[in-house]
């Protein structure tokens, strides 16, 4: 019986391997964000690595995740960008209803429903990061398709926001919680995309570790 919990690839191996993966991979999503300007080709990169090293099991997750990075981290930058102006924008509005909504009751409602709405750009830009580690597309056509996928599966992109609202939440209240957050946040956006992903033949095979 111990021997199969401890040997290769049996469940505490599996177990420490992917809290392991976890931590290793969001901490390297941390370092690669510090430029701030590469925040967009290190989500990219996190979303791969963690998808196919953690979820499917794939070897080698860390030269995955710099090998992605380095591929879009040029085109990257013009994504980082512009979701940082488009969620500053929307974010600052949000604060400033926020900030009515405590002085002003009445526009408490006007708060709820812009903070809804703002699932919408969250929930694009989780699928332009999702998409582009993937496919190959220009910046233009990313953020056309990003916005195809919003509206051709509305429900999952608004739960997908929704969940990283929730982790987002979750990690500004208890910090340390960083360290494993953003790998945690990729494989939850994995569970709505790559059901996506595989309707458009792009599905990952997942990989017997032990046939190797």
């Amino acid at each position: 019986m111990s021997r199969s919990i401890f040997r290769p690839y049996g469940p505490l191996w599996n177990m420490l391997n992917t809290i392991t993966d976890v931590l290793g991979l969001s901490l390297c999503w941390l370092l690669c964000c510090l430029p701030i300007i590469t925040i967009f080709p290190a989500t990219t990169a996190l979303y791969d690595a963690a998808v196919r090293g953690i979820r499917y099991r794939e070897p080698n997750p860390y030269r995955r995740f710099f090998s992605t990075f380095r591929k879009e981290w040029k085109s990257g930058i013009l994504s980082t960008l512009l979701w940082c102006v488009v969620l500053g924008f929307f974010g600052y509005l949000l604060a400033m209803l926020l900030y009515m909504a405590r002085e002003d009751s009445s526009y408490t409602v006007y708060a709820g429903v812009y903070l809804a709405g703002m699932l919408l750009p969250i929930a694009s830009a989780c699928w332009s990061a999702a998409i582009i580690s993937r496919f190959t597309f220009s910046f233009g056509a990313l953020t056309k398709t990003a916005l195809k996928f919003l509206i051709a599966h509305f429900l999952r992109s608004i739960a997908m926001a929704a969940c990283t609202v929730v982790i987002v939440e979750f990690t500004r209240r208890y910090l340390i919680w960083v360290f494993a957050a953003p790998a945690c946040m990729a494989l939850v956006w994995s569970v709505f995309a790559e059901p996506v992903f595989a309707k458009y033949g792009a599905s990952i095979v997942p990989k017997d570790p032990e046939a190797d």
